[in-house]
C-alpha cells in the first residue's frame, strides 16, 4: 500500500466531468456509499481504487479494496453501487487511454 508509483490519477474538475460519469453518480446517489469497502488482506496482488468527489457540500471519498473478491464475498446491492461508480471512472479512463 506504500508504493503507488503503478497508480493512476485522473481529475476532473468543473464542466470536464464526462456526462455519462455525471449520470452514474447521480443514479447510484454515490453520497449515501460508505467510506471504505472490502479488506486490504483479502489478496495479493492488493487491487486498490480511491475515489474522492468534491462538490459544493464537501468532500466525499470512496475507498475499495479487492473489488473483485469482494463482489464474490459481499454481493449486496450497496456494493454494486460503489463498484458501477468507481467502474463508470475506469471505463472513462480506458476510453481516453485508447485515444491518445
Amino acid at each position: 500500500m506504500d508504493d503507488k508509483s503503478k497508480c493512476t490519477t485522473l481529475c476532473f474538475e468543473g464542466g470536464a466531468i464526462p456526462q455519462d460519469v455525471l449520470e452514474i453518480l447521480t443514479k447510484e446517489d454515490y453520497k449515501t456509499l460508505n467510506l471504505r469497502y472490502g479488506d486490504p488482506l483479502w489478496g495479493e496482488p492488493i487491487q486498490y481504487d480511491l475515489l474522492i468527489i468534491e462538490d459544493g457540500e464537501g468532500t466525499k471519498i470512496i475507498e475499495i479494496f479487492n473489488r473483485a473478491i469482494l463482489l464474490m464475498f459481499n454481493n449486496t446491492e450497496e456494493t454494486r453501487r460503489a463498484h458501477r461508480v468507481i467502474y463508470a471512472v475506469e471505463k472513462y479512463k480506458e476510453k481516453q487511454r485508447k485515444q491518445a
